[in-house]
């Protein structure tokens, strides 16, 4: 029912996490207590079973339930192709062996080079060194994005130089939206 919401809404893909079947152990979280205030909720995971890996003691992100399964798969990304009519762009691709399996998929549009933002795995690549043998493995069939690690005007300028058709930006966003905030 989301895709056939995000269609009639005007949307122009859907974005598929496809490296994060659980999500991480946020320790800063932890650490801090953080809870979603309880007057807000995830509207989008209302109604999803509650997540059978997270104990009652892990943050709730809101709604109660996760989208999580680790038995999801590629059927399952051709499946969500069978029901949309939008392209599905795939969030956390980090290697070419990856990129190279979906090509076989046709449902996929775009790959987002994403880890994001090293909060849910360690040890996992920066971002701007997984992306070109992403670009080089797709070869054009695919458009490629970035996500994470950009920081400043720079950081856009390489991840373009270096294949990424856009490059998104959260934090410098989030920070200029939090700066002074006090003060309005």
């Amino acid at each position: 029912r989301l895709g056939q919401r995000a269609e009639r809404a005007g949307y122009k893909a859907l974005v598929v996490t496809v490296d994060l079947p659980v999500v991480g152990k946020r320790y800063p979280d932890l650490r801090n207590s953080f809870q979603l205030p309880p007057h807000l909720d995830v509207p989008n995971l209302q109604g999803l079973q509650p997540s059978t890996t997270q104990s009652k003691d892990e943050p709730n992100y809101g709604g109660g339930a996760s989208p999580e399964d680790p038995a999801l798969s590629w059927k399952d990304i051709d499946w969500l192709s069978s029901i949309t009519r939008l392209p599905i762009i795939l969030k956390g691709v980090l290697t070419a062996e990856d990129a190279g399996i979906a090509l076989e998929h046709p449902g996929v549009k775009g790959i987002l080079v994403s880890n994001h933002g090293g909060r849910q795995l360690d040890g996992v690549p920066a971002t701007i060194e997984a992306l070109p043998e992403i670009v080089a493995a797709v070869g054009g069939r695919l458009e490629v994005y970035l996500d994470g690690g950009v920081r400043i005007g720079t950081d856009v300028l390489k991840a373009l130089a270096l294949g990424a058709q856009a490059v998104f930006v959260g934090r410098p966003a989030i920070w200029g939206l939090a700066y002074n905030v006090g003060e309005v």
